[in-house]
């Protein structure tokens, strides 16, 4: 087993950093002869630890499968060290080949018994903010505006290591050592990814709204500085995310729309005439020209803006609800009675969805 280390320094922690990747975090990644942990092994492992700005990637080289054995058994003393993994696809694919391998040499590991960030189950929880063919690290290391040198993937280097494990080739083990180097280095930087999901569990400030023709635009601010601006054009309007700012223009409805009162029970509704009345004014009229209003006959109709709600949003009880009739699923606020916490919500779902 062969052990190579090499340092550097980043020039800032950013947002993503400072939470995923502290000083009781370890990065890891595995480079193995195949997919199957019973039919192939490991004969990689990279990892980097942090110091403050300073960033040491270590790397476990095994020149053949007998040494497997020994790489799994230094990794084990450096996971004895940290509290928490982080990785990419690491809890399905990493993880779990370790796991594996350990039990062919009953060599009892701790990775369970670590907290552990996968990277990539948690850019996808972003879907609805970031539109990418697929979420694979090199894809995300696209979006952010990243470069690689590595050119290959680890299925093409499989080869590649057979080769030098045969022939002892310098040339195709730095093949395989930078390929392992820049994926555990892309991790570090590709923790930015991580920015967007938790943008959508992060708390969201208003700022302030207009109102001018028939689009509302709202400003609003999170903790959160992204790394990569979103712009997206949904049918009810638009969203502009930049750096920790939120920029949301919606579509106004300008008409006319109905409120239904909740205490319809105390209320005649009029047969002749389309109207209602409370019960203390109809108890005297023709019972022929009266009959106890439903819910959809008491109605107040309202001309104006109104800003459309999302489904199942809770607006609370002191905002009126309006729609175009009773039983219309689309519901409305009018704008003279939009609160900024509801704009919040508002625009919260229109994240999400």
């Amino acid at each position: 087993m062969e052990i190579i280390n090499n340092s550097y320094e980043l020039d800032n922690i950013s947002y993503s950093l400072s939470k995923y990747f502290d000083e009781n975090t370890l990065f890891f990644d595995i480079e193995c002869t195949g997919l199957s942990p019973r039919k192939s092994f490991i004969y990689l492992i990279g990892y980097a630890t942090r110091q403050q700005n300073q960033i040491t990637i270590t790397q476990l080289l095994a020149s053949n499968e007998s040494e497997e054995i020994e790489i799994l058994e230094e990794f084990e003393k450096v996971i004895a060290r940290y509290d928490k993994l982080l990785g990419f696809n690491s809890t399905r694919f990493d993880e779990s080949f370790i796991i594996e391998r350990c039990r062919k040499y009953h060599l009892y590991t701790k990775i369970k018994s670590k907290t552990h960030t996968d990277m990539y189950l948690m850019s996808t929880k972003a879907k609805c903010l970031i539109d990418l063919p697929n979420y694979k690290q090199k894809t995300i290391e696209q979006f952010l505006g990243l470069n690689r040198d590595d050119k290959y993937n680890g299925g093409e280097l499989i080869p590649v290591y057979q080769h030098y494990s045969l022939t002892g080739d310098l040339e195709s083990k730095e093949l395989i050592l930078l390929h392992n180097f820049e994926d555990v280095k892309g991790m570090i930087y590709i923790t930015d990814i991580l920015c967007y999901p938790d943008l959508l569990t992060s708390e969201i400030r208003y700022i302030n709204h207009e109102v001018d023709a028939d689009k509302i635009r709202i400003e609003l601010e999170t903790d959160i500085d992204l790394p990569k601006s979103i712009n997206k054009q949904r049918d009810y309007g638009l969203y502009i995310i930049k750096n920790n700012r939120i920029y949301v223009t919606l579509n106004l409805l300008a008409g006319s729309l109905y409120t239904f009162l909740s205490d319809y029970k105390n209320y005649y509704y009029l047969i002749d005439e389309d109207v209602i009345i409370p019960k203390s004014l109809g108890e005297s009229m023709d019972k022929n020209s009266r009959r106890p209003a439903k819910r959809a006959d008491c109605k107040v109709k309202k001309e104006g803006q109104f800003i459309a709600l999302p489904e199942k949003i809770d607006i609370g009880s002191s905002t009126h609800i309006f729609k175009s009739s009773y039983e219309a699923k689309e519901a409305y606020v009018d704008v003279s009675e939009i609160k900024p916490e509801l704009l919040v919500k508002v625009c919260k779902y229109m994240l999400k969805h």
